[in-house]
């Protein structure tokens, strides 16, 4: 799968700045899919999970560039033309709310309903990632290990790595860099250490805990491979081989894909794998860890992959000392953004990927959010996760200036949302936040050529 060969250097690029009813929702989770009934005539459709380029293909430094505090500051009536035309373009259904931001100062360029609470879709994630940068130390590592309970009883320890590889690590990839098949190697050779051949198996998932569905969600999320359950253990993000489907018990089958590579190693596994904790006391025999918190999260943002957003959330949570559940990760991530200064009034959050038709958020707190990113160094990972126009992601396709754009996109049924950064012609940085949330039914391909045709007129403005 093009995904797991994703190495860092991919995710490090400059911030230069689908059908109709329950089975489109599950468009959202790549923020591509149009669906075979849209309005206007669609490009080849990709597939539900993106595939970035190939690693080494684009090595771009990751720098932020200087705010050039001289440059114009495009007008209001300067861009009055462009998002007259936006808002009243039939395609997008109702005017949507929007909202250009002048990076270097913070004061809103121009503004349209930017303080009413939408549905954002995808955009979600940038608060979920916000919130990740904020707190968690992405050089940090996410184990996953075997331990000794007892005279034979192994326990498999999920801690929170949900993209093992079901065989050997690779060194060079986000997805798939710890393997379950080193994880036996290991766990073998210590148990021949200690004269142990025939063992029971358990599983303990119990790092995370709540419903593996969030409010808001299809039941088509969970059946059509768009999210996995939220488990702190699991293969490929649960994406099974061959399928655009995900697994529906993660951490169950990476207990069963360890107990056979402990066969193969030569280790009886009489029992199991059960589910069941391990005892404070059981020893560690062997561990792997996963690619770093902030490459997945470069990840997450660049494929808008929902399962590994979840997965942030839950940390979030962790780190917050909640509990590690859907409640516990958007209540967490609000609290820490109104720890940051930022006003969260208004917003209301049942996932932490935009899945859920419960959310909203107002592009006033997406748009605070994004100059966070790009003007606070503690913030600046947030302003680097986002996929960069014509390279990667869910923004290789879109119909933008090719490396001009950095942003999150995010489509639900009636929904076409964009936020992110652009350069203009000027070189003014500016953050932009577009939340169309009255799409007509099956309009999205044609809603998201109006956004793509604004943005592009944003980039290109000497409007001063």
């Amino acid at each position: 799968m093009g995904r797991k060969r994703r190495a860092v250097v991919v995710t490090s690029v400059v911030v230069a700045l689908g059908a109709v009813g329950v089975g489109y929702v599950a468009a959202d989770s790549a923020g591509l899919v149009p669906g075979p009934f849209t309005t206007a005539e669609p490009p080849p459709v990709p597939p539900p999970f993106p595939t970035p380029s190939p690693a080494g293909a684009i090595a771009v430094p990751r720098v932020l560039p200087s705010l050039d505090g001289a440059a114009p500051v495009p007008t209001a009536a300067g861009l009055q033309q462009a998002l007259d035309a936006l808002r009243s373009a039939p395609e997008v259904g109702a005017p949507p709310g929007v909202l250009v931001v002048d990076v270097a100062t913070g004061e809103t360029v121009t503004a349209a309903d930017e303080q009413v609470a939408r549905l954002p879709a995808s955009t979600t994630k940038v608060l979920t990632a916000a919130a990740a940068v904020a707190t968690l130390d992405l050089s940090a590592t996410l184990p996953t290990t075997v331990r000794l309970d007892g005279a034979d009883g192994l326990v498999l320890v999920g801690g929170g790595d949900i993209a093992l590889a079901a065989g050997s690590g690779d060194p060079t990839a986000v997805v798939g860099r710890a393997g379950l098949g080193d994880l036996a190697t290991a766990t073998a050779a210590a148990l021949a250490e200690r004269g142990i051949a025939s063992v029971t198996l358990r599983v303990d998932d119990t790092l995370f805990s709540g419903p593996s569905q969030a409010p808001g969600w299809s039941p088509i999320d969970l059946t059509g491979g768009f999210v996995a359950p939220v488990q702190p253990l699991g293969i490929e993000v649960g994406l099974i081989a061959g399928r655009d489907r995900r697994d529906t018990d993660p951490a169950e089958s990476a207990g069963l894909v360890l107990a056979d590579a402990l066969r193969a190693q030569g280790i009886e596994v009489r029992e199991g794998p059960t589910r069941g904790t391990a005892a404070e006391g059981a020893v560690e025999l062997a561990r792997v860890e996963s690619a770093t918190v902030g490459e997945v999260l470069d990840l997450a943002m660049a494929d808008s992959d929902n399962t590994l957003t979840e997965l942030l959330g839950r940390l979030v949570a962790i780190e917050a000392g909640e509990p590690a559940t859907f409640d516990g990760a958007t209540s967490s991530t609000l609290a820490v953004l109104a720890g940051l200064g930022l006003d969260v009034g208004g917003t209301t959050l049942s996932d932490s990927s935009g899945l859920s038709s419960e959310n909203r958020i107002s592009a006033r707190l997406l748009a605070d959010v994004l100059v966070l990113g790009a003007t606070d160094p503690a913030m600046r990972e947030l302003a680097l996760s986002l996929p960069v126009s014509g390279l990667e992601g869910t923004l290789a396709g879109r119909d933008l200036d090719l490396g001009e754009v950095r942003a999150k996109t995010g489509t639900l049924p009636g929904v076409v949302s964009l936020a992110g950064y652009t350069v203009t012609a000027d070189g003014r940085a500016l953050a932009f936040v577009v939340m169309a949330d009255a799409v007509p039914p099956a309009g999205s391909y044609a809603a998201r050529l109006e956004v793509d045709e604004w943005v592009r007129a944003l980039t290109a403005c000497g409007c001063s």
